[in-house]
């Protein structure tokens, strides 16, 4: 393994939280030893400040992707945290079928998605709820927009396909009768359900540019890799493309609190619901 001098470990922080916003606090030397020790070897580097050097020249982009790609945690399960998934399957889906009924359209983000487990397991979940209205067309009502900043998590994502381990993660029985099947190990998302999720590559530190706001947002687990300063900037951005009303939801360990007054703050059972207030 490469190791790395305090000099390099300044470098190769800055660059990471530059292009991902993932922030490393002190002592964290060895996060970056070992998901980054086999890629500078592959690029031929002897140093982290080689590795950095290159990097920051390689205009191509791609290096800046495959450091971004090691360095993200890309840790999911399918309807993960069982209080929120009650919450949304009892309250939020209902809500979101009417309204889907009364306007003609919802729109759904779900933010750093990962591998896809989360957008596929809330389509699941109005897949149940359309069905047993007698009304499936209403999925053609509801867009899903599912992205991440790893485009190796991407490309799972897309695919919908899963191995042993990642299916017995949090999904039951019943839906992996209903909605995979299996080949030489393999698992596969329903084809037709999973074209209705649209995947796309997106930094959370660009700009939030959409062409309408999202009735609900998803965007889990990922606030608590970032410093002080990008989380009040990400839940500003978050509340200004969600409409009035609209819910937001964040990670059993992430609060808005101290952060963003645009939300209303609410429980349901332990799940921690953030609904964005009038105008």
């Amino acid at each position: 393994m490469l190791r790395i001098t305090e000099p390099e470990y300044i470098l190769m922080k800055q660059y990471i939280e530059e292009h991902c916003g993932i922030h490393l606090e002190k002592d964290k030397e060895y996060l970056i030893e070992s998901r980054l020790s086999d890629l500078a070897h592959f690029h031929g580097c002897l140093s982290f400040q080689e590795f950095h050097f290159k990097a920051r020249t390689d205009r191509s982009g791609k290096l800046r992707d495959q450091i971004v790609d090691a360095m993200t945690t890309n840790e999911t399960s399918w309807f993960r945290d069982k209080s929120l998934w009650e919450y949304l399957e009892e309250m939020e889906v209902p809500k979101l079928l009417n309204r889907a009924q009364e306007t003609g359209v919802v729109r759904i983000w779900s933010a750093a998605a990962s591998t896809g487990q989360e957008p596929y397991s809330l389509l699941m979940l109005l897949n149940d709820a359309a069905h047993a209205r007698r009304n499936p067309a209403l999925l053609d009502r509801i867009e899903i927009l599912a992205t991440d900043i790893s485009t190796t998590a991407l490309a799972t994502a897309t695919a919908g396909c899963y191995d042993a381990i990642a299916m017995n993660r949090g999904l039951s029985d019943e839906k992996r009768a209903r909605y995979f099947t299996q080949a030489e190990g393999i698992w596969r998302f329903d084809e037709n359900l999973k074209n209705r999720v649209r995947f796309k590559r997106f930094n959370l530190q660009n700009p939030f540019i959409f062409p309408q706001s999202f009735d609900l947002i998803l965007c889990r687990y990922v606030s608590i890799y970032f410093a002080e300063s990008f989380k009040r900037s990400l839940f500003t951005k978050l509340g200004s493309v969600l409409r009035p009303g609209g819910v937001l939801i964040l990670g059993a360990t992430e609060s808005l609190r101290e952060y963003s007054d645009r939300f209303d703050i609410s429980y349901y059972k332990s799940a921690v619901i953030n609904m964005r207030k009038g105008e």
